[in-house]
C-alpha cells in the first residue's frame, strides 16, 4: 500500500514538475505579434505627467498628486533599419515580468521608439484608451499598432495604483493599492461609480495636457493633434470609463466599451453621442452578472442617437481574447481565459471592428462592417 501510494506521489511530483516546465518554456518561447495593417509605421513614445489641481484618492500616502504614465502609439515615417522597440522597456520588464503570462523580452512588437510623425497628413484624428484593471497598455499592443498604422494617434492611460504594476521614469514603482481595485469591494457598483470617477478625471486631465502637447513647440506632435476629432476607448474597466468620459466632457466625439460593465452616472443619463459595445461570446447569457451587462449596455445604448448606436458580440472570444494575450500565451484556454477561436483571428476581427466605427465617426468614413453581418467575419453578431 505504501508502495502505491509513493508511486502515486512520485507521478504527481513528476507532472507538476513537467508543467511548470512547459510554461516556462512557453515564457520564453519568441512571439512575433501580428503585424499592423495599415500603410504607415508605427512610432511608440511615453510620457510622464502629474496632476498638481488634483490629490490622488488611491494612493497609499495621503496628499500624494495623481500622476499617470500615458504611452503614445503614432503613424510614423519609415525609417530605414530601425529596430523594433522591446515590449516592454527595461525598468518595467524587471517589475513586471514576474507578473506576465509572457516573458516581455519574448514578445517581438512593430513599433520604432521616438521615430518621427509620418508627413503625409498635417493633422491626425487622435484616440485616448484605458486599459482593463490591474492591466497596462502595453499589453494590447496587438490593437494599438494597428490603430497608429492607419493614421491614429493613440494616447493610452496607464491608471497608476490600479495597474498591477507602474514604473515611473525615475525608477521608482507604484503598485496596485486596495483603492485601486475592486477586489474587496463590499458593493460593487458603489464602488465602481468611486473608481470611475477617478480614472474619468484621469482621461480629461491627459485631454487638457494635450491641447498644451499640440500648442508646444519642439517636440513630435506640435500642431499636429486633431482634437477635434478626438475618441476614447477602452477594455473592460477602461470600457466602462471611454462610456463616463463621453458622457462628461463634449471633447469626446465618440466611445467604445471593449467588454466592461457599465458604472458612472451614464447609466442614469445617457450617452447622446456615437457608442459602440463589443462584447465576447456570452452564449445564452442565463447568469445575474451577463444579465447585469446587458441591461446596462441597453440602456445607455437607447439613449445614443439614431443609427450611431452598436452592440456586437464576437462567437467563441473570452474576455482576455481582446488583449495581447490572445496572441502569445494560448495555454489560457484551457484555464477558460480565453476562447476557442484562434486568437490571431480574434484580434483580426476587434481591430477591424474598431477601426470601422472610429473611421466612421472621427473620419467621416463610413464602412460597411457598420451595416450588419459581414461574410468576412461571421464570427459577429449584431445584439439587439
Amino acid at each position: 500500500m505504501l508502495r502505491a501510494f509513493l508511486v502515486l506521489l512520485l507521478v504527481f511530483i513528476l507532472v507538476v514538475v513537467g508543467c511548470v516546465s512547459y510554461i516556462e518554456i512557453q515564457r520564453h518561447h519568441m512571439v512575433v505579434l501580428p503585424a499592423p495593417t495599415g500603410p504607415y509605421a508605427v512610432g511608440r513614445t511615453a510620457y510622464d505627467w502629474t496632476d498638481q489641481a488634483r490629490n490622488d484618492p488611491l494612493a497609499p500616502h495621503v496628499g500624494t498628486k495623481r500622476e499617470l504614465v500615458v504611452w503614445s502609439w503614432y503613424p510614423a515615417a519609415h525609417v530605414s533599419g530601425a529596430q523594433s522597440v522591446p515590449y516592454l522597456p527595461s525598468k518595467w520588464a524587471q517589475a513586471s515580468d514576474n507578473q506576465l503570462v509572457q516573458s516581455s523580452d519574448s514578445i517581438q512588437t512593430h513599433s520604432i521608439e521616438d521615430a518621427p510623425l509620418a508627413t503625409d497628413a498635417t493633422r491626425y484624428p487622435v484616440l485616448i484608451f484605458e486599459p482593463g484593471m490591474g492591466k497596462i497598455p502595453t499589453q494590447y499592443t496587438t490593437l494599438l499598432e494597428d490603430l497608429a498604422s492607419h493614421g491614429y494617434i493613440i494616447f493610452a492611460i496607464t491608471p497608476t495604483y490600479s495597474s498591477d504594476t507602474v514604473v515611473f521614469p525615475d525608477g521608482r514603482v507604484a503598485a496596485s493599492t486596495s483603492a485601486g481595485n475592486l477586489d474587496n469591494a463590499t458593493s460593487l457598483q458603489n464602488a465602481g461609480n468611486q473608481l470611475v470617477s477617478v480614472w474619468a478625471q484621469d482621461v480629461t486631465f491627459v485631454m487638457d495636457r494635450l491641447i498644451r502637447l499640440n500648442t508646444m513647440s519642439g517636440n513630435v506632435f506640435t500642431q499636429h493633434l486633431d482634437l477635434t476629432r478626438l475618441g476614447v476607448f477602452g477594455h473592460s474597466f477602461g470600457g466602462a470609463t471611454a462610456a463616463q468620459v463621453c458622457h462628461i466632457d463634449a471633447r469626446c466625439k465618440a466611445s467604445m466599451d471593449i467588454d466592461g460593465d457599465l458604472f458612472g452616472d451614464v447609466l442614469q443619463a445617457g450617452l447622446h453621442k456615437p457608442f459602440m459595445v463589443i462584447q465576447h461570446d456570452e452564449g445564452a447569457c442565463s447568469d445575474t452578472d451577463c444579465h447585469t451587462f446587458q441591461q446596462g449596455i441597453q440602456a445607455v445604448l437607447s439613449t445614443v442617437p439614431r443609427g450611431a448606436g452598436y452592440h456586437i458580440s464576437i462567437k467563441d472570444t473570452e474576455h482576455f481574447n481582446f488583449s495581447d494575450y490572445a496572441v502569445y500565451f494560448s495555454m489560457l484556454r484551457a484555464f477558460g481565459m480565453l476562447g476557442s477561436i484562434d486568437g490571431v483571428r480574434g484580434v483580426q476581427i476587434t481591430r477591424a471592428y474598431v477601426r470601422a466605427f472610429f473611421d466612421a465617426y472621427l473620419d467621416n468614413t463610413p464602412s460597411p462592417l457598420l451595416r450588419g453581418p459581414a461574410s468576412t467575419y461571421p464570427e459577429v453578431g449584431f445584439r439587439t
